[in-house]
């Protein structure tokens, strides 16, 4: 106290206001942050681990439903389609609420095997995207943009949500864009800067989720890039972004500048990033492991900045055939460095690796699932039909959900011992590692992860190995009936979940 006396006696009237304004600001703040350290870190002291973080959001969505968990899903051609992706958002959102379509570019093109959204834009356009000789460029999240240079073009999609980001590129020689929703204008936005740099316009509608027309019109002759819209809904649920883009490798993602891809997965928010490369990895004559390794953990690097409590999955390519002589073993050889470089990423770059080329049942299974009735492989061996994207997307689903499942006993803690075993970059078990040429896709596995009796045709058997695998088979005659049993598609649903029979979904936690 004489202390204090002394200083104030000998500090003058102004100072003394500017340090104890100083004081006021500076006390509340360290407290704030010892108070948050203490809230947000493991009892060690150790930041809270992405996967932790990741299946809290989603426990607090599925009991509170007062939050958003946002996935965004890169790949190549594999998701491109939406097919398989769809299938792990439509299971997602079932269980813990649709939240929105997510991120998407409004270009004319196929529909989305979800149905969810449409889009379209005027003969104005033009649509960029990396190729593998070309430079760094300024893409959004899909390595892909659209841009115009005249006034009176339109671009626009249409959704159900009520919440709309839209990101552009303001540049030099930036144009001027109007927003309008359902026809209504939002107003105008000039995209003029003297450097590159990402821009979010957010715009949210009044009253409840609704279908809705969202529209960008050129008002110059200004370049107006566009590198995607956002939409989702009012209502708390999963927000699922499909990211493919034909013909892309994961290096792609490198392809877009450093500052406007860090800052879109910011903006976005993520709390899941799925990678699915590696498929036209095996287009070229040979595969530098090195490189690629490095090209990996850079992205990887990149995403974590951007979104740290974000858990990163990365996806195996599934298998590749090809009827040429001696062209199936060069697709078989690269697939399995690439696999390699995969594992490698992730065991040590704080990643989740899930083997598809494994589920599908390794080497040589392209083909096998190509002669299967009815095929699960197009023709060409590479590309896989619906009830094959089903398949692997809910391959996907599984795995993520093990994980959550796992995550029952320690929810609300952040331990090191968490999930036991299933830490950041182990080899998720593949779920249908079984799957042999006389295997057939049962309808039942169409619609949903879990079957039910009823929807699995008669000639669809689910037989348990000694070994715990799950083979799907409409021919018993390919089984050794002395090394398992048939067991019901209920006990198959809940085996191949990891739970015991007969399970409940909403007793995980």
């Amino acid at each position: 106290m004489v202390w204090f006396v002394g200083l104030r006696a000998r500090i003058p009237e102004l100072l003394w206001q500017r340090e104890l304004r100083r004081l006021l600001v500076f006390v509340p703040a360290l407290i704030v942050g010892v108070l948050c350290s203490a809230m947000w870190c493991e009892p060690d002291g150790m930041a809270p681990q992405p996967i932790d973080s990741f299946l809290l959001s989603l426990h607090s969505l599925e009991t509170q439903h007062a939050r958003k968990v946002r996935v965004l899903h890169f790949g190549d051609s594999h998701i491109a389609s939406d097919t398989e992706s769809s299938v792990v958002r439509t299971y997602l959102q079932n269980i813990f609420g649709d939240g929105g379509p997510g991120l998407e570019l409004p270009w004319k093109g196929p529909p989305l095997s979800s149905l969810t959204i449409t889009y379209g834009n005027s003969y104005g356009w033009e649509r960029g995207h990396p190729t593998y000789i070309s430079p760094v460029q300024d893409t959004g999240l899909s390595l892909s943009y659209i841009e115009a240079a005249s006034p009176n073009q339109s671009a626009w999609l249409e959704a159900t949500g009520s919440e709309f980001r839209v990101y552009y590129l303001a540049q030099p020689e930036g144009g001027e864009a109007e927003f309008l929703i359902d026809g209504v204008s939002l107003g105008r936005q000039k995209m003029n800067a003297g450097f590159p740099q990402l821009q979010v316009a957010r715009f949210q509608t009044q009253g409840p989720d609704a279908p809705h027309r969202f529209e960008v019109r050129t008002q110059d002759y200004g370049r107006v890039r566009i590198l995607g819209v956002s939409v989702e809904k009012a209502a708390p649920g999963v927000v699922y972004s499909a990211l493919g883009l034909v013909g892309a490798r994961a290096e792609y993602l490198l392809k877009c500048r450093e500052e406007t891809f860090e800052a879109q997965i910011s903006a976005e928010q993520p709390d899941l990033i799925i990678m699915g490369y590696g498929t036209n990895e095996t287009s070229g004559s040979y595969l530098d492991e090195n490189a690629y390794e490095t090209a990996l953990s850079t992205i990887i690097s990149r995403m974590h900045r951007a979104a740290p409590s974000a858990l990163v999955i990365l996806l195996t390519p599934p298998d590749r055939g090809d009827s040429r002589p001696g062209q199936a073993e060069h697709f078989e050889r690269i697939l399995q460095e690439v696999i390699a470089a995969q594992r490698d990423v992730a065991g040590r770059d704080g990643t989740v690796l899930m083997d598809l080329h494994a589920a599908m049942g390794g080497a040589g299974s392209a083909e096998r699932w190509a002669a299967m009735q009815p095929p699960l492989a197009r023709p060409d061996m590479t590309h896989f039909t619906n009830e094959g994207y089903n398949l692997l997307g809910r391959y996907i689903v599984g795995g993520i959900m093990k994980l959550y499942d796992s995550g029952a006993d320690v929810a609300g803690s952040f331990s090191n011992d968490s999930l036991e075993g299933k830490r950041l970059g182990e080899l998720l078990p593949p779920l249908y590692p079984g799957l042999t040429k006389g295997a057939i896709l049962a309808a039942a596995y169409r619609n949903s992860y879990t079957p039910e009796a009823s929807s699995s045709p008669p000639q669809i058997f689910y037989f348990l190995m000694p070994d715990g695998q799950v083979v799907v088979t409409n021919d018993l005659s390919m089984i050794d009936a002395s090394k398992g049993k048939v067991i019901s598609p209920e006990e198959a649903g809940c085996l191949l979940r990891g739970k015991a029979a007969p399970c409940d979904n909403a007793s995980r936690w």
